[in-house]
């Protein structure tokens, strides 16, 4: 007998959330593009013309800290007014728009709901971005409460970071991992395999960091 979700517990804010496409990289279009476009010097290396090149971050690293706008550089920019430097401010409700977005994750493609009911099978999705610099998001199924372990190996097969151990209930779930080890250091470019563990299930895939 299938197990449902009660959609309308999470409907507000399924729909309330910020999809990139259609918000955020149209206020990059109207205001920025213009100049931060292939990452010339002037601009330091940030283009804003895309998703991805936007999460690739500057000359000087990420300006994107997902799910903290506080901490990240281009909301920063924006608010303080430094950024649009050929344009007007944005308005208040756009800078808004770029919080809530970054805070919501930084995702590029909006959650919706897929499947009014559970998973049916166990399943570890591909790493998204992947290549990625320097966050990806790892999403799994559970068709079952269970004991869940994720971990990050290099490809010596030496643990990186035990991501997720806990009990978790059923459900679409993901993890965000931000390419630091256990100890909170930033970890260098290459391959990496990320391995999830829930009861009799185990998968295991790669993903490439780059710097």
């Amino acid at each position: 007998m299938k197990k449902y979700i009660f959609a309308i517990v999470f409907i507000s804010n399924l729909f309330a959330q910020v999809d990139y496409n259609t918000e955020i990289q149209t206020i990059f279009n109207a205001n920025c593009t213009s100049c931060h476009i292939n990452g010339g010097a002037y601009q330091q290396g940030l283009d804003l013309s895309s998703y991805d090149s936007l999460m690739a971050g500057s000359n000087n690293g990420a300006v994107i800290v997902p799910g903290d706008h506080a901490n990240s550089l281009l909301w920063q920019k924006v608010n303080s007014g430094d950024m649009p430097q050929n344009n007007p401010d944005l308005n208040s409700d756009e800078v808004d728009l770029i919080a809530q977005w970054i805070d919501e994750g930084a995702l590029e493609v909006q959650l919706s709901i897929i499947d009014e009911t559970l998973p049916i099978t166990y399943n570890l999705h591909n790493a998204y971005p992947n290549p990625f610099n320097p966050v990806t998001t790892l999403r799994y199924d559970l068709p079952e409460d269970a004991l869940v372990n994720i971990t990050i190996y290099d490809m010596m097969g030496r643990i990186v970071s035990n991501l997720v151990s806990s009990q978790q209930n059923a459900g679409y779930k993901s993890i965000q991992w931000n390419a630091t080890n256990n100890a909170g250091q930033p970890v260098s470019a290459g391959l990496y395999l990320y391995t999830i563990q829930a009861g009799k299930f185990r998968q295991t895939k790669k993903m490439l960091l780059l710097k």
